[in-house]
């Protein structure tokens, strides 16, 4: 046996570089070695952005993202991939590919719903993407922009779920009495709420810190419902300790467990 061998999970991250350190990998990146995991990644997008607003991007080419994802599953053992910001159809495509290949893997969909160049972005991870997802995580916004029909957050839900994904988690679905509530939804309707304290800031990073986390914990080996609860209080102390390293928003501290105050 390698003495310098490790136990140490490692999780696959592909999504999008922002040079702010609020989101995309380098939230990733921060999440999975706090919660003990070593994160390979592939990049799929290059932003120019700060903690206020996007400015411009540029995307990797298909065939790129294909090799840097083949490179980490054929080096590492890995054990959960997480999948944000998808720049285009193409990408979507390979990556649907290489997911094939990998059904044993846990799967964490966080997608970044941003026009493409070359075609419809959000029929493509519909088709695409929601089916190999062990489960979705998806704001209200990004509930409304994938779904096509339906009156009702249920309903909505109800119709993306028909993809194949078995699970979604809708953030902030609802507010109550400055409680903010997760709903977690399969099949059969609401499958569990999470109820939080609704914090009062604005963050840049929350929804990429969740998923992360999430996808963490699926690669220590915690079963779905514990990866969700565990993710989720993770993320809140994370959003709770939240700095202010930029001009716009909050950037959530990732390794608040670590600093002595």
């Amino acid at each position: 046996m390698d003495p310098l061998s490790t136990r140490q999970p490692v999780l696959l991250a592909i999504n999008s570089h922002d040079p702010s350190g609020g989101a995309g990998l380098t939230a990733d990146i921060e999440t999975a070695a706090s919660v003990g995991c070593h994160c390979v990644s592939a990049i799929t997008a290059l932003n120019v952005r700060d903690t206020q607003n996007l400015k411009d991007r540029q995307s990797t080419d298909s065939n790129l993202l294909i090799e840097q994802t083949r490179s980490a599953l054929e080096d590492s053992e890995v054990t959960a991939i997480k999948l944000g910001d998808i720049a285009s159809v193409a990408q979507a495509e390979a990556i649907h590919t290489i997911l094939v290949d990998y059904p044993e893997i846990p799967v964490v969909l966080d997608p970044v719903l941003r026009p493409a160049e070359d075609g419809d972005v959000d029929a493509a991870v519909r088709l695409l993407l929601l089916p190999r997802a062990t489960i979705g995580i998806l704001s209200l916004e990004h509930v409304q922009q994938l779904a096509n029909c339906g009156d009702t957050l249920n309903a909505r839900v109800q119709e993306l779920l028909e993809f194949g994904c078995e699970h979604l988690l809708v953030t902030n679905a609802c507010h109550e009495h400055n409680k903010m509530v997760n709903r977690l939804f399969s099949d059969r309707g609401v499958s569990k709420e999470y109820t939080w304290e609704l914090l009062p800031q604005v963050f840049h990073g929350a929804g990429s810190t969740l998923s992360a986390a999430v996808a963490a914990y699926l690669a220590h080996g915690f079963d779905l419902f514990e990866a969700l609860q565990q993710g989720q209080q993770f993320t809140w102390q994370a959003l709770a300790r939240a700095r202010r390293l930029g001009m716009g928003c909050l950037i959530p501290d990732r390794m608040y467990w670590c600093r002595r105050n």
